[in-house]
C-alpha cells in the first residue's frame, strides 16, 4: 500500500518538477491547432467561392481528418521532449542512486515516469481539442457527426505519441548522456526510412532498369520490400496515399489508412515493452558513459557507418560529371572519417581513433562488398526477366506513345500527379502476346542506356554532348510491369534502340495489341463512365472547343476508340497526324466567357490521323474542321526564324550564319518576314503545327527543327495561337 501511494506520488512530483513541459506544449499546440483552424475558417467565410466545402465540412473532414498528418509532426516532437526530459536522470549517477534508493521497485519507477510523460502531453492536447470543438460549435460547424471524427483524431495522435515516446525512452536507456540520447532517438526513429532511401539512391545510381511505382512522389522513399520497423516509416505509410494510379481515384477525401492503425498499435506495444526491458537491464553505473551496453557498441557503429558512408559518396558523386570516381572517393573518405569520429565519441578521447582495428576492417569489407554488388549488378537485377510460367500478365508503357495529361485534377484534393507509366502499370494487363516477353528479354540482354558510368572515360565534353544527342534520336524508354502468379509485382524500365529492325518489329506487335491500347489511357479504359463538358480540338492551323452532350460524347468516343484500336505503329511512324483532341471535365466562367481549366484535361493530346475518317467527319459535323486549310488571302505575313544545332557548339558561344547572310553570336537569328502571297502559300503548304509535332518526333523524322514559323493572320481575331515547323523535304527554296 505504501509503495502504491508512493507510485502515484512519484507521478505527481514528476509532473510538478517538469511543469514547464506541459506549459510549453500548451503554447505549441495552440499554434498548431486553434491558430490554423481559425485562420482557415475565416478564409472560408470570407472567400466561400474559393472552396468546394463549407466550414462544417472543413472541421469534420479536414481539421479532424486530413490535417492529422501535420499535427503528427508536432506530436512526435512533444514525444521526444517528454521522454528525454523525463529519463534524463539516468545520465547522472548521483540521480540514479537517489532514485534507486527509494522504497519502490524499478518497475514502479519506470512506469511512474512513463505515465507522467504521457499525461504531460495528453492534458494540454485534450484541452486544446476541446477548445477547438467549442470554437467550431460557436460557428455552427460542430455536429453530432463530427464527434466520431474528433475521437478518432485524439486516438490516432495518442498512438503516434506513444510510438515516438517509447522509441525515445529506449534511446535514453541505451545511452549515457543527453547528446548521444538525442542522436540515438533520431536514428531509431527513422532508421528503416534511411535504409529505404539508401536502397532507392543506390539502385537509381547503379541499376539501369530500376524504377518504382505505386506511391506518390513525396513518399516514394518508402520501399515496400523493406520492413518499416521505425516510427517514421510507419507514420509516412499511415498518411501516404494508397498506390492507385488511376484517373478515377475515389472521390471521398483521403484521411489516412485505417487498416494500418493496427500496425501502429502493435508497434507501440512492442516498443513500450522494449523500453521497459532496457530500463530493467540497464546498469546503474552506466550514467555518464556514451553507451550503457558495451556489447552493442560494434553493432551500433556498423549500422551507422555503412549507410552514412554511402550517403557521403552520393554527395560527392552528385557534384561532378565524372560521378563514379568521385562517388568512390566520397565513399572511402566518409567511411574513414566516420569511423574516426565514432571511435572518439565512444571513447571520449582522441587517442581512441586507433582502437578496434578489426571492426574497422570488417566494416570496410562490408562497405566494399555492398559497393561491388550494386556497381557490378552481382545479383542480376538488370538482366532479370520472369519466366513465362511465373507470369500472370504484363503491363507496358512505351515512351511518348499515347501520352497522358501530366496533371489530373481530383475534386477536393487539388492537383494530383499521375504519370502515364504509373497509370499503365496499374491498369494494363497484356496476356498471350509473345512479343512482350521477347522484347523484355532482348532489352535486358542488351542493357542499353543513354549514359553509362564508363561513358565518361576519355571523352571530351563536346563529344559527350554530340554522342548523347545521337543516342537520343533512336533510344527510347519502355517500362514493364510484371504481375506474377504469386501476387508480386516487378517493375523494370529498359532502353531500346528503335533503329534496330527486330526491336521495332516487337514494338509494333505490342502497339498493335488491343489490351495495350485499352490499358494505355483512361479514355479507353474508363472514359465511358465519365461525363465531359467539352473536347479541345487542335488542327494544323486552328484550335477550338466542341461542347459535349451525352449523345455527342458517346459518338465521338466510340468512333475514336474503334479507329485508334486499329492503328498500327507503322502508320504512326510514317503518317503526319491531322491534329489532336483532349477531353475536358469541367469549366469556369470569366467575364462572360467559358474557360476550361488546364488541369481538368482528362487525357493528353490524343492524335487524330487522316485514316480516322469517321472521327474527322464527326468533328466537322459538330463544328470543327480539323483538316481545314489556310490560304494566302487569310494571312497578312509569315515570320521565319532559323535556329542552329547546339551539338556543334557544346562548350562555348558560337557564331552562326543567318538567313540574311550575316554572322551573329546568338542561338537564333532575327526573324525574316514574308509578305508575298505566292511565297506565303508555298510556306503554308509545307508546314505543320508545332503544338503536336514534338511528341511525334520521338519516333519519326518528319520535322525540320531548325526553323520556327509564326503566322500573322489578316484578322486579329483569327490569330494563330501556336508556331509551326517545316516538314522535312518541303522547305521552299527561297528560304535561306
Amino acid at each position: 500500500m505504501i509503495s502504491k501511494n508512493l507510485f502515484f506520488k512519484l507521478i505527481k512530483q514528476d509532473f510538478k518538477k517538469r511543469i514547464w513541459c506541459p506549459i510549453l506544449l500548451f503554447i505549441v499546440f495552440f499554434l498548431f491547432l486553434e491558430i490554423p483552424m481559425m485562420m482557415h475558417m475565416e478564409s472560408i467565410a470570407k472567400y466561400p467561392k474559393s472552396y468546394s466545402y463549407g466550414i462544417n465540412i472543413y472541421i469534420r473532414d479536414y481539421f479532424f481528418g486530413v490535417e492529422a498528418s501535420v499535427m503528427a509532426a508536432a506530436v512526435c516532437g512533444a514525444a521526444f521532449l517528454c521522454a528525454l526530459s523525463g529519463y534524463a536522470y539516468m545520465h547522472a549517477r548521483t540521480q540514479v542512486d537517489a532514485y534507486h534508493s527509494l522504497p519502490v521497485s524499478r518497475t514502479q519507477l519506470f512506469w511512474s515516469k512513463y505515465l507522467s510523460g504521457i499525461l504531460q502531453f495528453l492534458f494540454p492536447f485534450l484541452i486544446h481539442v476541446i477548445i477547438c470543438a467549442g470554437i467550431a460549435a460557436d460557428k455552427n460547424a460542430f455536429s453530432v457527426e463530427t464527434v466520431p471524427f474528433m475521437v478518432s483524431y485524439i486516438e490516432l495522435e495518442l498512438i503516434i505519441f506513444v510510438l515516438a515516446y517509447s522509441v525515445s525512452v529506449i534511446a535514453a536507456g541505451l545511452t549515457g548522456n543527453i547528446i548521444i540520447s538525442i542522436l540515438g532517438t533520431g536514428t531509431l526513429f527513422c532508421y528503416s526510412t534511411i535504409l529505404s532511401a539508401f536502397k532507392l539512391e543506390m539502385s537509381s545510381r547503379f541499376l539501369k532498369t530500376y524504377v518504382i511505382y505505386g506511391n506518390r512522389i513525396d513518399v516514394s522513399i518508402i520501399d515496400e520490400k523493406i520492413w518499416s520497423f521505425s516510427p517514421l516509416s510507419m507514420i509516412i505509410k499511415l498518411f501516404s496515399y494508397p498506390g492507385r494510379a488511376s484517373a478515377e481515384v475515389a472521390e471521398e477525401l483521403f484521411k489516412y489508412d485505417d487498416s494500418y492503425v493496427g500496425v501502429l498499435i502493435a508497434a507501440a506495444i512492442v516498443y513500450t515493452l522494449a523500453a521497459y526491458i532496457v530500463y530493467l537491464k540497464r546498469p546503474s553505473e552506466a550514467g555518464g558513459k556514451t553507451i550503457a551496453f558495451q556489447s552493442l557498441e560494434p553493432v551500433i557503429k556498423t549500422l551507422i557507418v555503412i549507410p552514412a558512408a554511402f550517403f557521403g559518396g552520393m554527395f560527392f558523386g552528385d557534384t561532378t560529371v565524372e560521378s563514379d570516381r568521385w562517388f568512390l572517393f566520397g565513399l572511402i573518405f566518409s567511411f574513414v572519417l566516420l569511423c574516426i569520429l565514432l571511435e572518439i565519441i565512444f571513447r571520449l578521447d582522441f587517442r581512441g581513433i586507433l582502437m578496434h582495428k578489426r571492426q574497422f576492417l570488417f566494416n570496410a569489407a562490408c562497405v566494399m562488398l555492398i559497393y561491388m554488388i550494386f556497381r557490378n549488378d552481382v545479383l542480376g537485377y538488370d538482366t532479370y526477366v520472369p519466366a513465362d510460367d511465373q507470369l500472370q500478365s504484363c503491363a507496358v508503357s512505351i515512351e511518348q506513345l499515347m501520352p497522358l495529361s501530366r496533371d489530373i485534377y481530383l475534386e477536393n484534393k487539388g492537383r494530383m500527379y499521375i504519370g502515364s507509366d504509373e497509370y499503365r502499370m496499374v491498369n494494363m494487363e497484356i496476356q498471350g502476346n509473345p512479343s512482350v516477353m521477347e522484347l523484355a528479354r532482348k532489352a535486358a540482354k542488351e542493357k542499353l542506356s543513354y549514359r553509362s558510368f564508363e561513358y565518361y572515360e576519355g571523352i571530351e565534353k563536346s563529344d559527350l554532348y554530340i554522342e548523347t544527342r545521337e543516342r537520343e534520336k533512336t533510344y527510347r524508354q519502355v517500362s514493364f510491369g510484371y504481375k506474377l502468379l504469386n501476387g508480386e509485382k516487378v517493375y523494370r524500365r529498359y532502353v531500346i534502340d528503335i533503329a534496330d529492325a527486330d526491336t521495332l518489329r516487337l514494338l509494333a506487335d505490342i502497339f498493335d495489341d488491343y489490351d495495350y491500347k485499352l490499358g494505355s489511357t483512361p479514355m479507353f479504359n474508363s472514359g465511358w463512365n465519365v461525363t465531359f463538358e467539352a473536347v479541345q480540338c487542335t488542327g494544323n492551323f486552328k484550335s477550338g472547343l466542341i461542347e459535349l452532350t451525352p449523345e455527342i460524347q458517346s459518338k465521338i468516343i466510340e468512333a475514336y476508340q474503334s479507329e485508334y484500336t486499329k492503328l498500327t505503329l507503322d502508320t504512326v511512324i510514317n503518317t503526319i497526324p491531322s491534329g489532336t483532341i483532349e477531353f475536358l471535365k469541367s469549366s469556369d466562367e470569366q467575364d462572360g466567357y467559358v474557360v476550361y481549366k488546364s488541369y481538368d484535361i482528362y487525357t493528353g493530346k490524343m492524335y487524330v490521323y487522316p485514316q480516322f475518317t469517321k472521327t474527322l467527319a464527326l468533328l466537322k459535323e459538330y463544328g470543327f474542321d480539323m483538316e481545314g486549310k489556310l490560304t494566302a488571302e487569310d494571312v497578312e505575313s509569315i515570320s521565319v526564324t532559323k535556329h542552329y544545332d547546339e551539338s556543334q557548339y557544346a562548350d562555348s558561344g558560337y557564331s552562326a550564319y543567318s538567313a540574311l547572310g550575316v554572322w551573329v553570336d546568338n542561338s537564333k537569328t532575327d526573324a525574316v518576314e514574308y509578305t508575298d502571297k505566292k511565297q506565303i502559300q508555298q510556306i503554308l503548304d509545307s508546314i505543320i503545327c508545332d503544338a503536336f509535332s514534338w511528341s511525334i518526333s520521338y519516333y519519326t523524322d518528319f520535322f525540320d527543327s531548325q526553323y520556327t514559323i509564326e503566322i500573322n493572320a489578316e484578322d486579329s481575331k483569327d490569330a494563330i495561337p501556336f508556331f509551326h515547323r517545316f516538314v522535312n523535304g518541303k522547305k521552299p527554296d527561297f528560304i535561306q
